[in-house]
């Protein structure tokens, strides 16, 4: 009887921790299609030109890890589609996101995460000046704070979201924010499978960045899904 009562203290032990093992390590992936409205001009030295952008879908992907061991971030990567054509040809302003993030609350009610994200661009612009027969390169890294909050909907399956990454220093400036409602379509222990939709409004301003000076804003709405493992 001794035993039994001890293994049966032991299973009640246990029980919180299997149900709370998002807590201990947790991974994320989803995906994102954004119905993107494209606007702003761009130069190449002191010309500037409004390239009258096509609006199209664009594509986000993302995986990140979350884990108990202090001091060390939660890790980020997203992948951002921006590809858009113009008066010129094709415009490429898709950038990779590294973010790296620290969780201050994380429970069912709400949770809040801020960080960094260095979001790096490797893009590419269509003028009638370029010396490689209208096509200019550019290339940089922008570090961005991060921030991220969620709050859950009492006796629902609804939550809030809201995440910005934002960078403003002398003349450039860099802005990714959505908003959104996630729906919980599958919640248990093995795995979570949430639907998202929300909106999303993302400004980037260059100043001489390989010669490329840049004012354009990508905004509109956005479906997506997620898995937590």
């Amino acid at each position: 009887m001794y035993k039994k009562s001890i293994m049966l203290a032991a299973a009640l032990a246990l029980t919180p921790q299997l149900a709370n093992a998002d807590t201990v390590l947790g991974l994320y992936v989803g995906g994102q299609y954004w119905d993107t409205d494209a606007s702003g001009e761009y130069g190449v030295g002191s010309e500037v030109f409004p390239p009258g952008f096509e609006d199209k879908g664009q594509n986000s992907y993302y995986a990140a890890l979350e884990h108990p061991i202090p001091l060390i971030p939660n890790v980020k990567i997203r992948e951002n589609s921006l590809e858009f054509d113009g008066g010129y040809g094709r415009n490429d302003f898709s950038h990779r996101d590294y973010i790296f993030y620290y969780e201050f609350f994380d429970n069912d009610i709400i949770s809040f995460d801020a960080g960094i994200n260095a979001m790096d661009f490797d893009g590419t612009v269509r003028t009638p000046v370029s010396t490689t027969f209208g096509r200019q390169d550019f290339s940089v890294t922008v570090p961005t704070g991060y921030l991220a909050t969620r709050v859950g909907i009492p006796m629902t399956d609804l939550t809030l979201f809201a995440e910005v990454s934002a960078l403003s220093v002398k003349d450039s400036k860099v802005q990714d924010a959505q908003i959104g409602i996630e729906y919980r379509l599958v919640e248990n222990l093995a795995i979570d499978f949430n639907l998202h939709a929300g909106y999303r409004h993302s400004v980037i301003e260059l100043d001489d960045v390989d010669d490329i000076y840049s004012d354009v804003t990508f905004k509109g709405p956005f479906v997506g899904l997620e898995v937590h493992f």
